[in-house]
């Protein structure tokens, strides 16, 4: 179990990262790109939608 540490304000946090930009999620390294499979339906779901949104319009444009 995960346990927060009070930080005293007298001494700097030894344990925060020295770059901002540094990830605090650590990784295991053992993924097999689910997280890449996830992001791409994503995209895909989006992309359908918007081109449909696009064709729709063009559609209605067309016909006025």
């Amino acid at each position: 179990m995960l346990k927060m540490e009070t930080l005293n304000s007298t001494h700097p946090n030894t344990a925060a990262s020295s770059s901002p930009l540094e990830s605090h999620v650590p990784s295991s390294g053992n993924g097999n790109g689910n997280e890449y499979f996830y992001i791409l339906v994503v995209m895909s779901f989006y992309g359908v939608f918007l081109i449909g949104i696009m064709l729709g319009y063009m559609k209605s444009k067309r016909a006025g």
